[in-house]
């Protein structure tokens, strides 16, 4: 990370210097001020607003970032994160994002000037991302979970969204359906779902017309709006396959509320096993996705960044899925 001491030296001015601008309680020449300010800039340097107030180098504090805590995903990842920083002795900093870009990068700097000693960022899955370019910038240590851009080279911890897509595809055809839908959102995990559940049934000589590729978003309401055309156009698949659970609850109450028996006359099989899916309107089948496994196993890994510092080598971990089996599916007669 940036110290003062980098920045004294880049503008070739005394620590004090740097502290005086920074501070504002002295007075600096014009002159020596503008070099002062452009090597912050240059360098990326952030005042540790905690770290100086407590004189110490470490905070014991975790900043995560996560999309939403409306969807009950979330709270289980978050679940693992704290279970994780409390065993080491760290604290948790929570903020959502709301799936806003400009949100997030406004939230990792506020974090970085709340003295964090490392962040969980489960929001990031483009390669372009101002949030983990300022991070690296300023040689903040931080861990992604649940999302990554693709072939990311830093820590990441993650379910096999491509195993996930597969074992979707492989059950329902066991089960004997090859009229089959996919319901997907705008993430990169829900498009690794997509690309691996078309590829398998594909390879079994099943092939799914775009009208059965239904785009929606990560909410039960937005399913429940996106599948009207399939149901109103009378054409109903057999089989459908969700990329979340809450989209899966959504599709199963449309498809109730138009008469549609599940698994009777639509199987429905969706993704994460969050809490709830159990207890649904059917029981859900759904592919565990190890929400509190990604989130400890993520918090474990920044606190070993952050303990080992330089030493530490980035880790990618895929956890692999598991097939839940409840109700909500059945034998195709």
């Amino acid at each position: 990370m940036v110290t003062i001491k980098d920045v004294a030296k880049a503008a070739n001015v005394s620590i004090a210097t740097v502290s005086a601008v920074i501070n504002r309680n002295k007075y600096v020449s014009e002159p020596l001020k503008h070099r002062v300010e452009k090597a912050i800039e240059e360098l990326g340097y952030r005042p540790n607003k905690v770290a100086r107030s407590l004189k110490k180098k470490e905070t014991g504090l975790i900043g995560v970032i996560v999309t939403e805590i409306t969807n009950p995903f979330y709270p289980r990842l978050l679940k693992g994160v704290e279970d994780a920083a409390i065993t080491a002795g760290y604290n948790v900093l929570l903020c959502t994002t709301g799936d806003d870009p400009d949100k997030e990068y406004e939230l990792v700097q506020s974090m970085v000037d709340q003295g964090v000693d490392g962040i969980v960022l489960g929001t990031v899955d483009q390669q372009h991302s101002q949030s983990l370019a300022f991070l690296n910038k300023i040689g903040m240590q931080h861990v992604l979970v649940n999302r990554s851009p693709e072939q990311y080279e830093g820590t990441v911890v993650r379910i096999n969204s491509f195993l996930v897509g597969e074992l979707a595809a492989t059950y329902l055809t066991e089960l004997g359906h090859r009229n089959i839908a996919f319901i997907g959102g705008d993430r990169l995990n829900s498009w690794e779902r997509e690309k691996a559940f078309i590829d398998t049934l594909s390879s079994m000589g099943i092939y799914l017309p775009s009208e059965r590729v239904i785009s929606s978003e990560y909410s039960m309401e937005k399913a429940y709006q996106d599948i009207q055309p399939l149901i109103k156009s009378g054409h109903i698949p057999s089989a459908i396959f969700t990329a979340s659970d809450v989209m899966a609850f959504g599709a199963i109450k449309a498809l109730q509320d138009a008469g549609y028996r599940i698994p009777h006359d639509v199987s429905v099989i969706g993704s994460d096993n969050i809490p709830f899916a159990e207890d649904f309107r059917v029981s859900l089948t759904s592919i565990d996705a190890k929400a509190y496994d990604i989130g400890r196993n993520g918090c474990e890994l920044l606190i070993s960044a952050i303990q080992q510092k330089d030493e530490y080598q980035p880790a990618q971990l895929y956890l692999e899925p598991v097939l839940i089996e409840r109700e909500s599916c059945r034998q195709k007669e």
